[in-house]
């Protein structure tokens, strides 16, 4: 299947997103070009990701000095003291801005993930690796970040862009049906709100998309539609409060 790239349209920083399958074979030559300062990798992960993907990333990053950090993806570990922990971490490893953060995970995964690269140091290179659908459909789109407080979900946050985002589809084979459902949903929400047309298309082809058939196309259509230029475009991060309010 051909790696297809969006990019992104907001008012900070525009960025790639390649969808397809085998796009993590991108991964190397594309933080070689974005990060060329870049000398550690910090790979913050979810412990559930299929060990053949691990050590394809193992494999492909040898040329830098690469820190693991496992992460178990759960609301209630989604804190600002976990996130703490890996803060420390990082400068105690002496990373630099130059440096790499790489968020590998479903969405939890990448608000951490975003999150601490967004605050270490003032900022620090930033690429987002989601493994879920969901994740690839949403939380990769926007740059939002957070962790929670024990007042509420998501109140200790900010808004930071990756360098780039890579949703490879293989990932996505590997998901239970549940996990490809809830990322279906979100997808039909939109199309709800935004676009019969298209919501049209996601009821006709339903059977297909929950089978994982077609799911690079639909990828490209929900995605597209969140960060091109044109009618159906939702400011990407930037989201007014009434259009949020709306999304959630």
């Amino acid at each position: 299947m051909k790696i297809s790239k969006i990019k992104t349209n907001n008012k900070t920083n525009n960025y790639f997103i390649y969808i397809g399958n085998d796009t993590l074979g991108l991964l190397a030559k594309k933080i070689s070009l974005s990060c060329p300062s870049a000398k550690k990798i910090a790979i913050i992960y979810d412990g559930k990701i299929p060990t053949k993907f691990k050590k394809k990333i193992i494999k492909d990053l040898k040329k830098y000095d690469v820190f693991y950090f496992k992460f178990d993806s759960s609301e209630k570990n989604k804190t600002i003291f976990k996130a703490n922990s890996i803060l420390e971490k990082l400068l105690y490893y002496r990373f630099t801005r130059s440096d790499v953060i790489l968020g590998v995970g479903g969405g939890i995964v990448g608000d951490v993930s975003g999150f601490i690269s967004s605050i270490f140091k003032r900022g620090l290179n930033y690429i987002s690796i989601p493994t879920t659908l969901l994740a690839q459909v949403d939380a990769s789109v926007g740059g939002k970040t957070a962790v929670n407080s024990k007042f509420g979900k998501n109140l200790i946050g900010s808004f930071y862009q990756p360098k780039f985002v890579i949703c490879d589809v293989k990932f996505l084979t590997s998901l239970p049906r549940r996990q490809i459902i809830s990322g279906y949903a979100e997808i039909l929400k939109h199309a709800i709100i935004k676009d019969k047309k298209f919501f049209n298309w996601l009821k006709k082809n339903s059977v297909k998309l929950l089978s994982k058939k077609n799911i690079n196309f639909i990828l490209l259509k929900k995605i597209g539609k969140t960060t091109l230029p044109g009618e159906y475009k939702l400011p990407v991060g930037e989201i007014s409060k009434n259009m949020s309010r709306l999304l959630n």
